[in-house]
């Protein structure tokens, strides 16, 4: 006589799940070679920002990054840029395919397309009308994308999201 499958619960389920990769990772990271002395800024960037740099064999710039936009677009992010660098002191650097805004953490990023700019803002909740995505941190914090197209963007309620999130990093 077979018994009928239990169901798990879903704290159950993650537990499994987590003891699976847990065992997963330690058997990986045995197999790893041992991590060279790197300076700061190499220890600070993350896997996809140093495979696409191996990749390339170089890491990439700012105007790299910004060089393929039409002439509305340039201006939408120099006016961008230049509102950003205004709100204080901050580390504005390239990662990988996106320009990072940073106090302490980051607080926005930005993703050149060719039709439009990418502007991905955390905040500690979600905006009304924007996609967002929530992230797995100890804070509670949103991503939320806007779809800059034209410098005119760049100006209220854009702006105050800015402003918001840059005080938000600090927290």
């Amino acid at each position: 006589m077979s018994r009928p499958p239990t169901k798990l619960s879903a704290r159950k389920k993650s537990l499994t799940k987590s003891k699976t990769l847990k065992n997963s990772k330690s058997s990986a990271e045995s197999l790893k070679a041992p991590k060279l002395s790197a300076p700061w800024s190499e220890k600070a960037k993350g896997s996809v920002t140093l495979h696409l740099e191996s990749l390339h064999g170089r890491p990439f710039t700012e105007s790299e990054l910004i060089d393929g936009l039409n002439e509305d677009l340039r201006d939408a992010w120099q006016k961008l840029r230049a509102f950003a660098a205004s709100l204080g002191p901050q580390r504005i650097y390239a990662s990988a395919l996106s320009i990072m805004f940073a106090r302490k953490v980051s607080y926005f990023f930005v993703r050149p397309k060719k039709t439009f700019i990418e502007v991905w803002i955390f905040l500690p909740h979600t905006i009304e009308g924007l996609k967002f995505t929530s992230s797995a941190t100890n804070k509670v914090r949103y991503c939320n994308l806007f779809k800059l197209v034209h410098p005119d963007q760049v100006e209220p309620p854009l702006t105050d999201w800015l402003r918001e999130a840059f005080d938000f990093a600090e927290r």
